[in-house]
């Protein structure tokens, strides 16, 4: 059985970014050499080995054979206020990440004139978060009747999916399985790549394309929570909210209609008002205490239970090519295929880039094109 050198120093640094020691790594694995001596010195192991270990880490097993550190990348701005403590990502976020990541070099590689635009008004977080979602929902040209006309959730989505798409940005939905991070954003060289949760519902995963639109235009770009604790957060969430729900809707859409005294009551306004909307329960919150509609009391109970049914009931599609397609979002699929076209990248290089088999590409195109009307967002 062939024997392979596996770097002492590539484990152990792989060990300390995932918070694990050999010994409680080793404690899963069936193995014939113990990874305390692998973490010592360099050792040979059997093939066998070397791909049980590398499967634990979710690598190739030529990743454990490079005599360096392993480097995580630089994930920009950490927004989290995780229980007020400083948490360290997952490795799940990581592999996420770095695949975000490919999209990006390759976006700026391969198209460097499909640049990202914002309003041309300089938006800061000083500037008044209404005056914000006022320029952006006027670039971004999605216009109430659209929003209102949205025949269910998925078509919701899709409108502000199309809309960033069509101003340069891309949009990537994937499952995060990081408990501290709901949605994060990547933006270089006049490139941008917005990454939402496919764990949470289409409305909630507007609310977070917007918010990390937010972010882009702030030059804030990186992982976030959504929580109300920083200023950014804060500022984001607000202009988001406020984005979706513009003063004259709400006050079209609230007309004799008041909260606070019934509980069961307000949490079924709140759900129909969502529907109606095509809004999150979370953002028409925001916003409906922004524009005090409802007072801080009623806002945090309101709030406090709609944390409680959070997640309640959630069912994924669970289908192969529309999750592909979403993971890296139509605009860049496209953009991958005009490029293979172009014989700009090769087969091969088109899986890669599409996180996919090579013999899956062309399944995937005929998927994407068929997904034209109607199809995954």
């Amino acid at each position: 059985m062939a024997r392979i050198v596996i770097s002492a120093a590539r484990l152990r640094s792989m060990l300390a970014n995932r918070h694990k020691t050999a010994e409680q790594v080793a404690a899963g694995l069936s193995t014939r050499t113990s990874l305390s001596a692998l973490v010592r010195q360099d050792t040979e192991v059997d093939f066998d080995d070397l791909q049980v270990i590398a499967k634990y880490f979710k690598k190739p097993w030529s990743y454990l054979l490079l005599d360096a550190e392993e480097q995580f990348p630089d994930l920009g701005h950490d927004n989290r206020t995780y229980a007020n403590q400083q948490v360290p990502v997952s490795p799940d976020l990581i592999a996420e990440y770095e695949a975000v990541i490919l999209m990006l070099d390759a976006a700026i590689e391969l198209f460097p004139d499909e640049r990202y635009q914002v309003p041309a008004a300089p938006i800061t977080t000083r500037t008044d978060a209404t005056i914000a979602a006022t320029r952006i929902r006027a670039l971004l040209g999605v216009s109430i009747d659209d929003q209102i006309a949205a025949k269910d959730e998925y078509s919701a989505l899709r409108l502000w999916v199309d809309a960033l798409h069509q101003h340069g940005v891309y949009v990537s939905q994937r499952r995060l399985r990081d408990p501290t991070i709901r949605a994060f954003s990547v933006a270089r060289d006049g490139q941008a790549v917005i990454v939402v949760d496919t764990g949470d519902t289409p409305y909630a995963r507007i609310f977070s394309l917007l918010h990390e639109y937010c972010h882009v235009v702030l030059r804030t770009t990186g992982i976030c929570d959504l929580e109300q604790h920083s200023t950014v957060e804060r500022y984001c969430n607000e202009t988001a909210a406020a984005i979706l729900l513009p003063r004259e809707l709400i006050q079209r859409e609230l007309a004799g209609i008041t909260f606070g005294g019934d509980d069961a009551a307000d949490d079924d306004e709140l759900r129909r008002l969502s529907h109606r909307l095509g809004a999150s329960q979370a953002a028409l919150l925001i916003e409906l205490h922004r524009l005090g509609v409802i007072d801080d009391e009623t806002y945090e109970a309101m709030e406090g239970r709609r944390l409680g049914r959070r997640g309640a009931g959630k069912k994924g599609r669970g289908q192969f090519y529309p999750a592909a397609i979403n993971k890296v979002g139509r605009r860049f699929a496209r953009n991958v295929f005009d490029a293979l076209t172009d014989g700009a990248i090769d087969r091969a290089d088109a899986g890669v880039l599409l996180g996919v088999g090579e013999h899956l590409v062309g399944r995937f195109r005929r998927e994407l094109y068929a997904a034209s009307d109607g199809g995954p967002t």
